[in-house]
């Protein structure tokens, strides 16, 4: 799977076709194309399967912690570069020492105590990702994309839906460092994590998982979103034409005024034979 560019998943006929049909609803083109990607993701996000969007969101949850954690690296080498922490010192009479190290010159620190906490941090942010992938699911499910294009109106219960995602990872992230530290280190870190820690985490992350898991869902899922989204476009437009024309009559011939109201019809019969041929299957 070519993970480094973007992957083909929508026929581009049926893109197309959608844009077309939002000209024809009086959409400018650049609105146009801006209103489609955000319901094509929509519906993607709706549409996904929830294999799909668990190992999507796992996999956006991951990538956060990689790079939250590559950043906590620099920043920390940029400290000891700044200010000389790091630097080798020699005493008055014994060998030089180095912060970490034991009087042989070899280090105090096993290499599990970078290799467990990192893969715990990764893993529990995993977890974050993949159930707010699934709370992002539920939420444009229960908005409606599926059914409707202009009318979709998300149901806050997915912001308490994500306040009980954090609650859940909150606690695993307190089960860790209680299994890992001992318990005075454990008394103020659950107290920094509680006021500082988990809030900053879940902010930072509410802000960069929608765009990492936009981005990801494609090259996990294989489904055709645009093929989905076409008919829905198609009606509600061909139907606000038709709405139009028992207003104003069909007693016109401007040809953008023509070229839309046969639009319309050649949509309406189309659906509606599809809808006839589904009935009697």
């Amino acid at each position: 799977m070519p993970w480094l560019s973007d992957p083909r998943r929508d026929s581009l006929e049926d893109i197309a076709a959608a844009h077309q049909a939002l000209a024809f609803a009086g959409y400018p083109r650049s609105q146009a194309a801006t209103e489609y990607n955000a319901y094509l993701y929509r519906v993607r996000a709706a549409l996904a399967s929830p294999r799909h969007t668990l190992r999507a969101g796992f996999l956006a949850g991951v990538a956060i912690a990689v790079a939250l954690m590559l950043t906590a690296g620099v920043l920390s080498f940029l400290l000891v570069v700044i200010f000389g922490s790091g630097v080798p010192s020699r005493g008055p009479t014994g060998p030089m020492v180095v912060p970490g190290t034991d009087d042989a010159g070899t280090s105090d620190r096993s290499p599990l105590d970078l290799v467990l906490p990192a893969g715990t941090s990764m893993v529990i942010l995993g977890v974050a990702g993949a159930a707010n992938a699934l709370v992002t699911r539920g939420r444009w499910r229960s908005a409606g994309v599926l059914v409707t294009f202009s009318d979709v109106a998300p149901r806050q219960t997915y912001l308490l839906q994500t306040v009980a995602v954090w609650v859940g990872i909150g606690a695993l992230m307190v089960l860790a460092v209680r299994w890992r530290g001992d318990e005075e280190m454990v008394t103020g870190a659950i107290v920094m994590l509680a006021f500082a820690g988990i809030p900053m985490l879940a902010f930072f992350f509410s802000a960069v998982f929608p765009g990492l898991y936009r981005r990801l869902l494609p090259r996990v899922s294989p489904l055709d979103a645009a093929a989905y989204a076409r008919p829905i476009i198609e009606l509600e437009v061909a139907l606000q034409i038709d709405s139009e024309r028992e207003t104003h009559g069909r007693g016109t011939f401007h040809r953008a005024y023509y070229d839309r109201s046969a639009w319309a019809d050649e949509v309406l019969a189309r659906l509606d034979t599809s809808r006839s041929g589904r009935r009697r299957r």
